[in-house]
């Protein structure tokens, strides 16, 4: 919808219940403050209603209590992690256990928000004895920051504290962008 502005101001000015000749419509104030705070409420409404359409191409985020070590996060980290919660628990099945860690991020480098990533969690025994790798096969896209969730699960139920390693790569797995986040969870009873 255009608006004549010309038209409006002309309308401002004039007594109440007249018509101005060029655009032919009924004056509804005689007060023009209150005519242009009027207008000028409809616009930025309508201009809020756009913007909230719009998505300007930005992407919503995507996705432990234990014992955190945290490599320092360098200047080299694209992207620095750490420790949001850790859980260790029998799953409801009852057949095995499953550690889940919440990481938060935060993008140093802006040239990889909106771009896909990968994450790696290594599990060991306290003791350093390996158990199981895992990475988010598909990746996720990276915001400017956020959670992601890491979990595997173990058959194994006398395994009662896990170790585990984890940082976030580039799609190939070839490239460590973030620091290493180090926690030692117990398994909940």
């Amino acid at each position: 919808m255009l608006v004549n502005i010309e038209c409006i101001s002309k309308v401002l000015m004039r007594p109440i219940n007249t018509k101005d000749k060029n655009c032919k419509r009924p004056i509804f104030t005689t007060n023009s403050k209150i005519a242009i705070i009027t207008i000028t409420i409809a616009l930025i409404i309508s201009l809020s209603v756009a913007t909230k359409s719009e998505n300007f191409g930005i992407i919503k985020d995507a996705y432990a209590q234990a014992l955190q070590q945290n490599d320092n996060p360098t200047s080299q980290d694209k992207i620095t992690i750490q420790l949001n919660s850790a859980k260790f628990a029998p799953l409801t099945n009852g057949n095995s256990n499953q550690l889940k860690i919440l990481v938060d991020y935060q993008t140093n480098d802006p040239s990889l928000v909106n771009t896909p990533m990968k994450g790696t969690m290594k599990v060991s025994l306290s003791d350093g004895t390996p158990l199981k790798t895992s990475s988010i096969q598909k990746g996720y896209i990276v915001g400017q920051s956020g959670v992601i969730q890491f979990a595997t699960s173990f058959t194994d139920k006398t395994i009662q504290i896990v170790k585990s390693d984890v940082y976030l790569t580039d799609t190939l797995s070839s490239e460590k962008i973030s620091n290493t986040l180090t926690t030692d969870t117990s398994l909940e009873k």
